[in-house]
């Protein structure tokens, strides 16, 4: 096609001719598919987790071992205390006893009571065994 003036030139669209968009003044930008769901997905970096991780368990661990009862809670050994009663039952009370069953690791706590059970001539009795101090001393009742 050719012009009015005679030159070879392809003629223009008639017309107002416009422009694209301004970017919007806040907000995400939508030119980039995508760009929004990248920033939601922000990863925590393994160095930012670990130092902020690493003093955390290091707290709970001191905690644990220094402060009574957090993590290291007293307990009797039961094999020894089963063996405590039973020495009790036959030297301080004379009596005929054997098997005794104690609970498994009861907490060393003054004032605190457990029971044992033990065959005193034959017969099945329950003796109360009282915590008297923090260092695991206990103290045994007659058998019931």
């Amino acid at each position: 096609m050719t012009n009015p003036g005679g030159a070879d030139r392809p003629s223009r669209p008639s017309g107002p001719r416009w422009s694209p968009a301004p970017p919007p003044q806040w907000g995400p930008t939508t030119a980039e598919p995508g760009a929004r769901d990248r920033r939601r997905r922000r990863v925590l970096s393994p160095k930012l987790a670990l130092a902020v991780a690493g003093p955390v368990v290091l707290l709970v661990a001191v905690l644990g071992l220094v402060w009574p009862g957090f993590l290291n809670e007293k307990v009797f050994d039961t094999a020894a205390v089963q063996r405590g009663v039973l020495t009790v039952l036959r030297e301080d009370y004379r009596l005929d006893a054997d098997a005794v069953t104690c609970p498994v690791a009861p907490p060393v706590t003054v004032g605190s009571r457990f029971s044992c059970s033990a065959q005193v001539a034959g017969v099945p009795k329950t003796v109360a065994v009282t915590v008297t101090s923090a260092d695991g001393r206990f103290e045994v009742g007659r058998p019931r």
